[in-house]
């Protein structure tokens, strides 16, 4: 293959996802073609199901995305799911929370919610989330006389106008709802019932709920209120639904006490990704990068990519393994190196990407291969010393996986653990394994005396619990503890026998 037609492919994979791979930072006008829909995600259109987990970079605000602006369940569930789920409405997806972006000013921004704990118990935040909820319905609706006459009926037009012009402002309306919860109720039981009459139905979406308030504890009290809210409201109403995006180490917290997991199984579903799963979604959004000497790169692989362009979603990518093992090897090679000791190539990402808890996501997966095709970019004589096909070096894939460590690290840092950033301090330079003594030692809360308010514990061993959770340490079976090559290098961390960064 000339050089000129390898920089072509390489600068399509290097544009494959954004800069710092969040799916909130997708282009509107790209986000069908770049986003994968997963098999569980059929599981959404069931009404029951209210609570979606995952991980950092697992894919919930682009899901998210997709629910709120572009048609729905449309373009998330097969056909099959469609059939499965008799009755099946074709329902609006309403944004009930979110903390960033232009939405975000419907809301009320952290601070107000940090007063309002201040001032209220955390058992009387029902009526914040009923408050919000009546004030999404109210500016969704404000032209439907119906709801209107509904809404005056039981606040009385005064209210109703606070709450469907000012819903941001929770102390313009908070005093009245938290004192006549009754009517409110009433309101969303009658609206419920309006909206039934007219064949329509709407589902409320909450994301960022970690950044409702600034305080770590405070987080758990908010989020534990409207779990509990919509526990009570979603199976009570049959058209006004929910859906609440959520990080899986605040779920299983022991600070959110909701209910158990055996309760929970029929309302909840858990993103999870696979190998397949991650070199389909790289595939899709290759072959939609909009350069056609990449598109054609990947139709010379049988099987990989799934009939015509759709003018919505752009290419599909097939399902068959065997053709994606055969891409990887075009690209790479079969091995990482000339001898199998290096590692099989198809394997080799997915595998050094893993979190502690052994779960992969596809933000760091992309940006592994966005990393190393600008570096091939960089490095000309790369790209000619490639025999045949090749177009990716497996030196520019192990040096990606250090830059998404640590950009993996900042992200964690910069927008929802600035503590972290003391323990990384202690910790850079240390050599992996550490006896478990010692680690704790670095986590005793005395070390963080300006910022104790936002650990997620009281000592060293529920903070040691809290990083366990969040999947950046791991003990090994003798006790020690270890840190995945995800966060190795972003904490600055040494291991015997790590992988040898290119120059």
């Amino acid at each position: 293959m000339e050089i000129e037609a390898k920089n072509a492919i390489l600068r399509g994979i290097s544009e494959c996802a954004p800069e710092n791979g969040a799916g909130e930072d997708e282009p509107q006008e790209t986000i069908l073609q770049n986003f994968l829909p997963l098999r569980s995600y059929g599981k959404l259109a069931d009404p029951k199901v209210f609570l979606i987990t995952g991980g950092r970079g697992s894919g919930k605000s682009e899901l998210f995305r997709v629910l709120t602006s572009c048609s729905g369940l449309e373009h998330v569930i097969s056909d099959k799911d469609r059939k499965r789920y008799t009755g099946l409405k074709k329902g609006e997806f309403l944004v009930g929370y979110i903390a960033t972006g232009a939405e975000s000013k419907a809301f009320p921004s952290q601070g107000i919610c940090d007063e309002l704990l201040k001032k209220e118990k955390p058992e009387r935040l029902a009526s914040f989330w009923g408050g919000l909820v009546c004030a999404v319905l109210l500016r969704r609706f404000a032209d439907d006389m119906d709801v209107k006459e509904l809404a005056d009926r039981y606040f009385g037009s005064k209210l109703r106008e606070e709450l469907q012009n000012h819903g941001s402002e929770v102390s313009r309306w908070w005093k009245e709802m938290d004192t006549q919860r009754e009517k409110w109720e009433s309101f969303l039981d009658k609206a419920d019932d309006c909206l039934g009459k007219k064949g329509k139905s709407v589902s409320i979406v909450y994301d960022e709920l970690d950044r409702i308030c600034s305080s770590y504890g405070d987080l758990f009290s908010y989020i534990r209120s409207l779990l509990d809210f919509w526990f009570q409201h979603n199976n009570r109403l049959a058209n006004i639904k929910t859906k609440i995006f959520l990080r899986s180490d605040l779920y299983k917290a022991k600070a959110l006490q909701f209910v158990d997991a055996s309760k929970m199984r029929a309302y909840h579903l858990e993103l999870s990704w696979d190998t397949l799963s991650l070199y389909r979604l790289l595939v899709k959004r290759m072959a939609n990068a909009g350069i056609e000497r990449l598109t054609v790169y990947l139709q010379e692989v049988p099987g990989l990519l799934s009939g015509e362009k759709d003018s919505a979603i752009g290419y599909l990518p097939g399902n068959s393994e065997a053709a994606y093992e055969c891409l990887v090897e075009k690209m790479i090679g079969k091995y990482m190196g000339k001898v199998p000791k290096r590692g099989v190539s198809y394997a080799w990402v997915p595998n050094h990407i893993q979190d502690a808890n052994g779960q992969v996501a596809p933000r760091p997966f992309l940006k592994c291969f966005v990393l190393a095709a600008k570096a091939m970019l960089e490095h000309a004589d790369d790209i000619a010393a490639l025999e045949a096909d090749r177009i990716l070096a497996p030196s520019r894939l192990q040096g990606a996986l250090g830059e998404v460590s640590i950009d993996r690290v900042r992200e964690l840092v910069n927008e929802e653990y600035r503590w972290l950033q003391n323990l990384i301090n202690r910790l850079k330079g240390k050599t992996m394994l550490m006896e478990r003594e010692e680690f704790l030692e670095y986590l005793s809360p005395e070390h963080w005396q300006e910022e104790r308010d936002r650990l997620p514990g009281k000592n060293s061993f529920e903070i040691l619990q809290a990083l366990l959770e969040l999947g950046i340490v791991m003990q090994s079976p003798d006790g020690r503890i270890n840190v995945p090559e995800l966060y190795l290098y972003g904490f600055g961390l040494k291991r015997k026998g790590g992988i040898k960064r290119p120059k």
